[in-house]
């Protein structure tokens, strides 16, 4: 089965066994072979080269559609997010690979058959339209699970502000996604495919443009992000929060003054909104706190205080792991302006 992306894009391209691609020595010997780097010649490109085969896996009789690999210049590896690998396959029944400690993410979406993903002590069944984004140092675990097998594009990709992304992406604890061949998500990889076949000056910044583009369709996907209406209860709960985050609340408190049992209202909180109802009332008390220590007089101390912090170390701890920088280094970033 092909990729219907790669026959719309390149009609006149043809698929080959990925037996011919991994023999091919040079790059650029083939129309459809990966360049792996040439250590002597460009030895910056074998150091930031990446070596996808480390691990278990299976990759017998593979038919691919498109494969290429990049080797990102040294503003891109600082700035951008930035690609590795791009490729399209269509695979046996036989199927695996397994590996982990690889410094690279995986974005992989089905366009043919059936594939599980094992991953974070999950397992994620894999239809057409679906995809999987996931942090290659974890262990991870993805194969064919049909008797036609596999069919997936996919790509590899890193940059510094990506595990900030991520952590947004799993904390709805999902990986798995489901864009339909009409959204917009759908565009952007075909996009991603037609600007990296060309060889173009602004190919990295445009890669970059497609690559945040496809993160954001992913986050809009995730809980937090979802523009939902949140059932009575929940909003409710919510409402009742934002006027008192101020105060010592314990889960018991809350729950008799919402009339909810705790534990219901701690899951179903979480489900809709995206976090635990602390660290709810947490960022209530930093979003105050950056507004006092940017429009008024108080000391820190204060301030912790009046946000409802008991404990100055905590609010320096709590400041500091959302804000990455301190509360007094954050009132002298803003008195600077």
């Amino acid at each position: 089965m092909y990729d219907p992306i790669i026959q719309e894009l390149f009609p006149h391209r043809q698929s080959i066994p990925l037996g011919k691609i991994l023999s091919s020595s040079q790059p650029g010997s083939s129309e459809n072979a990966i360049p792996f780097p040439d250590s002597e010649k460009n030895p910056d490109d074998f150091k930031y080269s990446l070596d996808y085969y480390k691990g278990d896996y299976d990759v017998s009789y593979t038919l691919t559609h498109y494969g290429d690999t990049f080797f990102p210049s040294m503003f891109a590896r600082k700035n951008l997010l930035y690609l590795q690998l791009l490729y399209s396959a269509s695979f046996t029944p036989s199927h695996y690979t397994k590996r982990e400690e690889l410094p690279s993410y995986l974005l992989a979406q089905t366009f043919w058959g059936k594939g599980v993903l094992r991953y974070r002590q999950k397992e994620y069944e894999l239809y057409p339209d679906d995809l999987f984004l996931i942090d290659c140092r974890d262990l991870h675990e993805y194969f064919a699970d049909s008797e036609e097998g596999w069919g997936y594009r996919f790509l590899h990709f890193d940059g510094t502000i990506m595990p900030g992304y991520y952590s947004q992406i799993t904390a709805g604890q999902n990986v798995k996604f489901t864009f339909d061949k009409q959204s917009r998500f759908q565009d952007l990889f075909k996009e991603i495919f037609s600007v990296n076949y060309c060889s173009v000056q602004n190919k990295e910044i445009l890669t970059n443009r497609i690559l945040t583009d496809m993160i954001t369709e992913v986050l809009c996907q995730c809980p937090q992000y979802q523009d939902q209406t949140l059932p009575k209860p929940i909003d409710n709960l919510c409402s009742y929060l934002q006027n008192t985050f101020r105060e010592k609340l314990t889960l018991d408190q809350i729950a008799e003054e919402v009339g909810l049992s705790k534990f219901y209202m701690s899951r179903e909180f979480k489900k809709y909104v995206g976090k635990t109802i602390f660290h709810y009332i947490i960022d209530c008390r930093i979003a105050l706190a950056q507004r006092l220590l940017r429009y008024s007089d108080m000391t820190i101390n204060e301030v912790a205080e009046y946000v409802g912090f008991e404990d100055h170390n905590g609010f320096y701890r709590a400041f500091t792991q959302r804000e990455d920088m301190s509360p007094s280094a954050y009132r002298k970033y803003w008195d600077t302006f």
